[in-house]
């Protein structure tokens, strides 16, 4: 590969807002004291937008943002960079992906990337194709990171999720490429529900335009942000515009969703200009700013420079996640089928069974802590065939309880159970019962348990 293509380490601590701090060496620097200051409890994440024209133009401007990257890594304190897609013009042009690597690999390996590939990056818009993206951006190029979390499909880097610690908080990154499929985004649900204690980032090509959702957008946010209660930040560009959506999800947490694209095909220094970010975890809140290396120069009105607050990343927290396919922790009598049928399963395949006048059920053995209160989920497919009164069991101090659950609803998705007393120690502690009134097969695929105090 050329160019220094050495994705990172994650070794430090993520958390503090995003701000611009002023380059070192020819692209200016910052006082020593505040440089100090700022590293030792504020983090920084650079946005590059698109940069198809730097890529086949301007090469330099490409690696002048990288290499203020490299060089303020650590007086910055700069923990990742996330790249939101056209990394070139024009996919078959080897020196458009050459430039591209020549700069991104400038970053020393205290910094790793992501990269969300965009609609220039494909082979076709039709077919979706990431052939030439995979060639100059392989999987295996990432898999060597300690943040490095898994891609879809598992054998390509079309959509892949990094998680990181930094500031005390755990975050997930999950990037998905241009106007990603119906299996694409039940991915990013299974892995964005396997982080529960994440605070989850969404890096994707097409989202916004400026302060309006496009098609995308407003898929992604139904079917996937809006959903989980841990997602904190969506980083998109594709229209030469910036601007910040602020909603809420369903669970009541806030979303800020951030969009910017400088590209421009006829100037060089539009193109030159790329987002820092820095969370501040004393004020709770992220400082943007739009910096241009190349030219040591800020865009300073209020779509380019502004501070988001109220950020509340989640806390730390302890969670697992029980499938039916964990080794030594699933069990069911040979009444219990295996199915691969429904595309909304955990995994690779769930168990069935028919109800019976009898409880037989499938166990989920899970090792807790400590005595405490745990939310309890869990994941099944959902079915007009499947059982309308499926009854989970909850193992607590006082006795078990019973949850009866519609199984033909809110398949593929996290369904809580509710806040439970859980003794501490090894042992059974969540059952599907087959014993149930309700009609049509009972289905047993994953369960989520997490601490909530």
């Amino acid at each position: 590969m050329e160019g220094r293509m050495r994705i990172t380490k994650i070794t430090r601590a993520l958390g503090a807002a995003l701000a611009i701090l002023v380059a070192t060496a020819s692209y200016g620097q910052i006082p020593q004291a505040q440089a100090q200051a700022q590293a030792a409890e504020n983090f920084t994440i650079v946005m590059l937008p698109d940069t198809q024209y730097a890529s086949e133009y301007w090469p330099e401007v490409f690696r002048a943002q990288m290499q203020w990257v490299d060089n303020q890594q650590s007086a910055s304190n700069i923990r990742y960079v996330l790249h939101v897609g056209d990394v070139v013009d024009n996919s078959d042009q080897q020196v458009q992906w050459n430039n591209s690597k020549s700069a991104m690999g400038l970053p020393t390996d205290d910094v790793p990337y992501i990269i969300g590939p965009g609609n220039h990056d494909l082979d076709s818009t039709t077919t979706r194709a990431a052939t030439r993206y995979n060639n100059n951006y392989p999987r295996g190029t990432f898999t060597g990171l300690p943040s490095f979390g898994g891609t879809y499909p598992s054998a390509q880097n079309d959509n892949a999720y990094h998680t990181f610690t930094a500031g005390g908080v755990d975050w997930l990154v999950v990037a998905l490429k241009y106007a990603p499929s119906d299996p694409e985004i039940a991915w990013a649900n299974q892995v964005v529900s396997a982080h529960p204690n994440h605070s989850a980032i969404l890096v994707t090509h097409a989202y916004q335009n400026g302060t309006t959702k496009d098609s995308n957008g407003n898929k992604l946010w139904t079917n996937l942000v809006s959903k989980h209660a841990n997602f904190r930040f969506t980083f998109s560009g594709h229209y030469v515009n910036a601007g910040v959506i602020t909603q809420q999800g369903v669970n009541g947490n806030t979303v800020h969703q951030i969009q910017a694209d400088y590209q421009n095909s006829s100037q060089r220094d539009p193109n030159s200009f790329m987002r820092v970010m820095t969370y501040n975890p004393t004020t709770n809140s992220l400082d943007v700013k739009t910096y241009s290396p190349f030219l040591n120069s800020y865009k300073t009105d209020a779509k380019n420079q502004f501070v988001l607050n109220n950020i509340n990343p989640v806390p730390p927290g302890w969670s697992t996640i029980v499938d039916n396919t964990t080794a030594g922790r699933f069990t069911a009598s040979a009444n219990w089928g295996t199915s691969t049928y429904s595309s909304q399963r955990y995994g690779t395949d769930y168990r069935f069974a028919t109800p019976v006048s009898q409880s037989d059920p499938a166990w989920y053995k899970v090792n807790i802590p400590a005595t405490g209160n745990y939310q309890v989920s869990v994941w099944y497919s959902a079915s007009s065939g499947y059982n309308d009164a499926a009854p989970y069991i909850i193992v607590t101090p006082s006795g078990n309880q019973v949850v009866y659950v519609n199984q033909r609803t809110n398949g593929g998705r996290w369904v809580s159970l509710g806040t439970f007393s859980l003794a501490g120690g090894d042992a059974n502690k969540v059952g599907v019962s087959r014993w149930t009134a309700g009609t049509g097969y009972v289905i047993a695929d994953a369960v989520r348990i997490t601490r909530a105090s």
